[in-house]
């Protein structure tokens, strides 16, 4: 059996700006089918360079009004290293109608960074989801970037509160959308082992199913024939909705589930037809090997065209025995020895003679632990408030040898981890989710203890999320992987120019880029052969405000620029969160918590309320018709003395452009034309100078501006231009999108202009660490109630040992101690420890 891997000197090419799939190395003079295969795949896996990303939190669960604590961890995907591409990360948190609510943008070093996200405590409780990227990592997928659900409980005391149980089932028939009660029934789905049912040939068909909130649901029951005989007589799931049977499908039949779903209805789901000719796969796992069988059947009986070949690889590791032959009903058979992998998702996958992929198959490699061992021991079995702790982390091997390690640690409320016990660690990341595509319920199950439910559980789950229908098209074609990102050194402006009717790839369209705020800058630029554009090189210490205004290479701005603002989020409906009286035991009382601690800070830090104060009974006596003089699209902070109110200007919102509303509508002003040839005059003295949220601009760039996007204008006549350096005077535009305090961003976009609010780096806050001693005989309250103790970056010595001091709180209780990293040679690392705090 040969053995391939992805080596660093070939990890380490250098990207060209194509991204062309090179040749790294002198093919051989006569090369196998599958040497071939292989050598492809290595090539593709080198110049496509996958990054992971994930994100150790605090804690599993939060609430309203309060902050998210993590640290991020940035991968290479195929050895683990913290060694990446790119040097900046995206935080964001989305909401259930997938709205991100908050954003951080990040500086990688050397893989690693931290931060933390204030949950507004005028967001609703909900489910939400948390996800992490680099732009690099979306070449992959937008389904591959690190995502998260997390549960937050309504416990602001000034947010808005919980759902009741009528208004959640509202909530939750709002999301899932039109459609009645075929809209409330669960989906379930059967996946063919290897990919495909074949006539005549034995089959394993693995089946998921959820409900209509994307949770999982326990089923049972039959499978039937067309003529509705029962030809598999009773199957159900196991765990999380998974299950298999196996059965030999028919000649020309037709195959139907019965099912009896949870409420004790039942209904029928229609199983894949099965082909008349083909390949199958099958994996039975043992505990030192895989044993891989291929069989095939052809049209009238006939013999395989040629010995079958299986490659199996591991993030990039290939592995791939000799051919074997196919003769009648004996099937092909390898053993392959689970030594031979890392730990990880194994791809097995069967070719014909001829080197084209018949079928696929996933399973999972798990030599010895999922993670290196951390092991956390406080210095004492209990402490009272405001006492002084000493933890001891020491990281080992399985063989207990020391292991120099990157990692984070967090102290929190043990009970909160009870909420969500089988939350996702590092190691489940690393090495399962993050190389399948979509959401995954509960993850640490898998990890949690190695035995033979937790095993099967395990392969149902690759044999459904993990079903696979070929990939294989572009390597064996020898085509570069798709990069429509680059990797980011530092923070870029991307997006695509697509036409206004038909979203169509606009190319060579030219595009004029206007930062406002926090400096000013201009620059044009011109979309590549998919619409593509990119700005970097721009000054961003803080939230950077850009107008992008673009047009066709032969005239016209009936474009829409679309920058891009994150992945797409994975169609689906989050689970709406139950009332706190009926949610799991824990959830009350530290909802509870929350709240009092949240409203004693309140009463110490009053001026934190002043932006939730809703008026009420308040009238309206005057009507703003300018942006205000300290607004930074100002240009010299110059105010001119004729102002034309657009946003409530019926006519501006008729579709005219700009300058066809200003015509006839101001003294002194000529505007003679049409779009997008339109020439202006300011009592005859000449062209004006156009300035457009604060940058100057020529007459072309606002000819065909849209006048709904437009907040006002201002006319500068005579010695009032003085100061722009303007003899025919100055017309100041100020748009809707680029006002820093702009909230139409859901409104359609407008034609040829866009603003975007680009966020700079994010300086991460230092977690609240008080510092007591004796002489402090009244100190103020402390608000570490959750969580006790966070430190995103701790390395341990040589020894492979680190030691952490900080002070407990005023409340009292068992809380648990998580430190999760990854070590130097990009193993996962994980472990935990408990500590106990007594009361006053």
């Amino acid at each position: 059996m040969r053995i391939v891997r992805v080596q660093k000197a070939l990890a380490a090419v250098v990207l060209a700006s194509g991204l062309g799939l090179m040749a790294f190395r002198q093919q051989p003079a006569e090369e196998t089918p599958l040497q071939r295969i292989a050598r492809q795949m290595t090539e593709y896996y080198a110049v496509a360079r996958g990054e992971k990303a994930y994100l150790h939190l605090d804690r599993p669960v939060y609430a309203t009004g309060e902050t998210i604590w993590f640290s991020a961890y940035v991968v290479d995907a195929g050895q683990h290293q913290l060694d990446s591409l790119s040097q900046v990360l995206h935080v964001d948190l989305l909401s259930a109608q997938q709205k991100v609510v908050a954003r951080r943008t990040l500086r990688l070093q050397g893989g690693r960074a931290s931060g933390d996200l204030d949950i507004a405590d005028s967001l609703s409780a909900g489910t939400y989801v948390l996800r992490a990227y680099t732009n690099w990592m979306r070449n992959a997928g937008d389904g591959f970037v690190y995502s998260r659900r997390l549960s937050i409980w309504p416990a602001s005391p000034i947010g808005p509160q919980e759902l009741s149980p009528e208004a959640a089932a509202l909530a939750a028939r709002k999301q899932r959308g039109p459609g009645g009660a075929t809209a409330s029934r669960p989906d379930v789905q059967f996946f063919p082992e290897g990919g495909t049912l074949v006539e005549g040939l034995p089959a394993v068909v693995a089946c998921k199913a959820i409900d209509v909130n994307g949770r999982s649901i326990a089923v049972r029951g039959q499978i039937r024939n067309a003529q509705n005989a029962v030809v598999v007589a009773a199957f159900s799931s196991r765990h999380a909705g998974m299950g298999r049977f196996a059965f030999v499908p028919g000649t020309s039949q037709r195959y139907h589930a019965h099912l009896t779903l949870p409420d004790g209805s039942t209904a029928d789901y229609p199983l894949p037809v099965a082909q008349p000719t083909g390949y199958t796969l099958r994996i039975v796992e043992t505990s030192e090997s895989f044993l891989v069988e291929a069989r095939y059947r052809g049209a009238s009986g006939t013999a395989a065209p040629g010995p079958v070949q299986l490659m199996s690889q591991v993030r990039g590791a290939a592995a791939y025995p000799g051919p074997r032959p196919l003769t009648g009903d004996v099937p092909a058979a390898w053993r392959m020895p689970k030594k031979n992998y890392p730990n990880g998702i194994v791809h097995f996958t069967l070719f014909d003679a001829q080197g084209g992929p018949q079928c696929e198959r996933l399973a999972f490699v798990q030599n010895g632990p999922a993670a290196l061992r951390i092991s956390v021991t406080p210095d004492q079995a209990s402490y009272g408030p405001h006492a002084p702790v000493q933890l001891t982390v020491r990281v080992t091997d399985s063989e207990g040898q020391p292991v120099a390690t990157n990692f984070s640690l967090a102290v929190s409320d043990a009970g909160l981890t009870a909420l969500d016990p089988n939350a996702e660690t590092i190691a489940s990341n690393l090495l399962l989710t993050s190389d399948l595509a979509g959401y995954v319920e509960n993850p640490g199950y898998y990890f949690r203890e190695q035995s033979a439910a937790t095993a099967q559980a395990l392969d149902d789950l690759l044999l459904t999320q993990g079903w696979r229908r070929f990939v294989w098209k572009a390597v064996l074609a020898g085509e570069a992987p798709p990069a429509p990102f680059t990797p980011e050194q530092d923070i870029v402006l991307t997006g695509q120019v697509v036409s206004e009717h038909g979203n169509r790839p606009v190319p060579g369209s030219q595009l004029t880029f206007l930062q406002t705020s926090p400096a000013r800058n201009v620059t044009t630029a011109t979309t590549t052969a998919d619409g593509r554009f990119t700005f970097a090189g721009f000054p961003v210490r803080d939230t950077a405000v850009i107008t992008l205004q673009a047009r066709r290479s032969q005239g016209g701005s009936n474009v829409i620029i679309r920058p891009d603002n994150g992945p797409v989020p994975v169609r689906g409906v989050l689970p709406v969160l139950p009332p706190v009286a009926a949610a799991p035991p824990g959830v009350a009382a530290y909802v509870r918590r929350s709240r009092q601690a949240q409203a004693a800070d309140l009463e110490l830090h009053p001026e934190k309320a002043i932006r939730n104060i809703i008026l009420s009974n308040v009238a309206v006596t005057a009507k703003r018709v300018a942006v205000p003089r300290d607004d930074p699209r100002r240009l010299y902070g110059a105010t001119g003395s004729t102002v034309v109110d657009f946003a409530n200007n019926p006519v501006a919102q008729s579709g005219m452009s700009v300058l066809q509303v200003l015509q006839g509508r101001v003294a002194g002003l000529t505007v003679t034309g049409n779009p997008p040839n339109m020439t202006v005059q300011i009592r005859g003295q000449g062209t004006p100078q156009i300035i457009v949220d604060g940058q100057k601009v020529d007459i072309d760039f606002v000819s065909t501006l849209v006048a709904s996007d437009v907040e006002s204008v201002e006319i500068f006549k005579g010695p009032e231009a003085a100061i722009f350096g303007a003899a025919g005077g100055a017309i100041a535009i100020y748009t809707k999108r680029a006002d820093p305090n702009y909230k139409g961003a859901d409104l359609p976009a407008a034609p040829g202009i866009a603003t975007v609010k680009l966020p700079g780096y994010y300086a991460a806050r230092e977690f609240y660490q008080p510092r007591y001693n004796a002489l402090l005989t009244n100190p103020p309250a402390d608000p570490r109630t959750s969580t006790l103790y966070w430190n995103p970056s701790v390395r341990t010595n040589a020894q492979g040992q680190a030691e952490l001091h900080f002070f407990t709180a005023d409340g009292s209780g068992t809380f648990q101690a998580v430190a999760e990293g990854v070590s130097l040679s990009g193993q996962p690392a994980q472990g935990s420890g408990t500590m106990v705090v007594r009361g006053k």
